[in-house]
């Protein structure tokens, strides 16, 4: 959402990736209002992407992986699109969030999160407007990118500035 205009405003070639119908009118709408170029696509991350061999070289890929419960073939399908030297910039998530209350105060869930396997974390008529999300460890994040074919360069910890967990 909010990286493309910095890119765009950098100079750089934006092309954009959602799923959500919702997302990608905003991407279009913030384009036009900004009067910047960007290419949108509406297409599932985890799929063969509409995208040729080695066609970007730079992937942001910002903390998206919750929402999908297989990260490894997202790894492939980046590898195969950036362009040999090309950069793999992706936040991930490290699971925390899904272990405690929403205050923050109690344990009230083991990792993985998974509630496709274990219907007991959500229910139908709980159903988020974003969807179901999922945790990774970190050996699906940073071991499936090594799969791959990346190479690790750097690594950087963050938090989300907020909360008990900050």
């Amino acid at each position: 959402g909010q990286q493309m205009p910095l890119f765009a405003a950098m100079g750089a070639v934006c092309t954009v990736l959602d799923y959500s119908e919702r997302q990608v009118a905003s991407e279009r709408l913030v384009a036009e209002r900004e009067g910047y170029e960007i290419r949108v696509v509406r297409a599932d991350m985890t799929r063969h992407l509409p995208f040729d061999d080695g066609e970007f070289d730079l992937i942001f890929h910002p903390v998206s992986n919750c929402y999908v419960e297989d990260v490894l073939p997202i790894w492939r399908e980046c590898f195969r699109v950036l362009a040999p030297g090309g950069r793999l910039l992706a936040g991930l998530d490290n699971g925390f969030n899904y272990v405690v209350d929403d205050d923050e105060e109690r344990i009230v869930c083991g990792l993985p999160y998974n509630p496709l396997l274990d219907p007991s974390l959500i229910s139908e008529d709980e159903l988020p407007e974003w969807g179901v999300q999922f945790s990774h460890t970190m050996d699906e994040q940073i071991r499936g990118q090594i799969q791959a074919g990346f190479r690790l360069l750097d690594l950087y910890e963050d938090t989300n500035g907020s909360g008990r967990l900050h």
